[in-house]
């Protein structure tokens, strides 16, 4: 019974983050717009980092609470959810198309980047705020280079801005979606903490283990939303997009952010095992994308194989509750 009890705990903390994100989101965009902050450093900073907030909300809540295996977990196993579950699936579902030039350079700075996160975890293998000042130093950096990007194509941009309509909130229902979404972040991400703690116990595994699969699975529903919403309205390149930019943010701001917090140490399974199928599944991704305009159904079908066997393995070698 209470294992049922924290599952539904569990998937309805995840409505709670995905809706109020969406909330946080619209309000912060609006008041951006007030404010006459450029739509192109909107776009390239509050929407970049929308998708990643319940990522962030419940890694940086762990964290706080000493939960700290959650907070490492939730992430790398984020990161390992977008590229083999989401793409993967999406990519099954229907082939899609890859802008080489974009893909390349975005999918690099993800390769260089996942490198370092790797490094930064042997070498500190028990926690350290370097880690987090080298990985706030690179979400810095990559935030900076949106903007840049985004006002080399503000032309394109602007065109776009004016093409979308997008009617202003008023102003009370602008601050109730701000304080609404901000309040439903930080609620739903201490409930979805609790029923990883709790669920862990009744399941009788570690809460790595949890944080990597269950936890790691509803805070990427997201951008689950978006792909799928991707290959509906037919732009499955942004799907893609979409994933690398959500993995950037999960190693750069969520991990810089709670390293700062607190020192987050990387258990031998995460350093021995989940970062080498973090950085395979990124190395795969980069190889299927500069080897064909596309990513095919069969790429797709290897991402979730790939997904699939992590998952059973991590309960099958690391099930056991410490």
């Amino acid at each position: 019974m209470h294992l049922v009890l924290h599952l539904l705990g569990l998937s309805f903390s995840v409505a709670v983050l995905v809706i109020a994100a969406d909330w946080f989101t619209e309000a912060a965009v609006d008041f951006a717009r007030r404010f006459h902050v450029p739509e192109i450093v909107v776009g390239a900073t509050i929407v970049s980092l929308a998708t990643t907030l319940p990522e962030f909300a419940v890694s940086f809540t762990a964290a706080l609470g000493g939960h700290v295996d959650m907070a490492v977990g939730n992430a790398v196993g984020s990161t390992i959810c977008n590229i083999g579950l989401i793409l993967g699936l999406c990519a099954l579902i229907a082939p899609m198309g890859i802008v080489r030039a974009g893909f390349l350079a975005s999918g690099f700075e993800l390769l260089v980047l996942s490198a370092t996160f790797s490094v930064l975890g042997y070498a500190f293998p028990e926690g350290s705020r370097w880690t987090g000042l080298v990985l706030i130093g690179c979400f810095l950096l990559y935030v900076i280079l949106k903007v840049r990007t985004s006002f080399a194509h503000r032309h394109a941009a602007l065109a776009a801005d004016e093409d979308d309509g997008h009617a202003r909130l008023p102003l009370t229902k602008s601050a109730l979606f701000f304080v609404g979404g901000a309040g439903g972040v930080v609620g739903g991400s201490r409930l979805m903490v609790f029923c990883g703690e709790h669920l862990a116990r009744a399941l009788g595994v570690s809460e790595l283990v949890i944080s990597l699969t269950f936890m790691a699975i509803g805070t990427s529903t997201p951008e689950l939303v978006v792909s799928l919403t991707g290959i509906v309205k037919k732009r499955r390149a942004l799907s893609i997009g979409n994933v690398i930019g959500a993995n950037i943010l999960n190693l750069a701001w969520v991990i810089g952010a709670c390293s700062l917090a607190t020192e987050l140490p990387f258990k031998r399974q995460v350093r021995f095992f989940d970062l080498p199928v973090m950085m395979l599944l990124t190395l795969l991704l980069l190889v299927f994308g500069i080897t064909g305009h596309r990513l095919s159904r069969w790429e797709g079908t290897v991402l979730l194989g790939i997904y699939i066997a992590y998952v059973a393995s991590v309960f099958l070698m690391f099930g056991a509750g410490n």
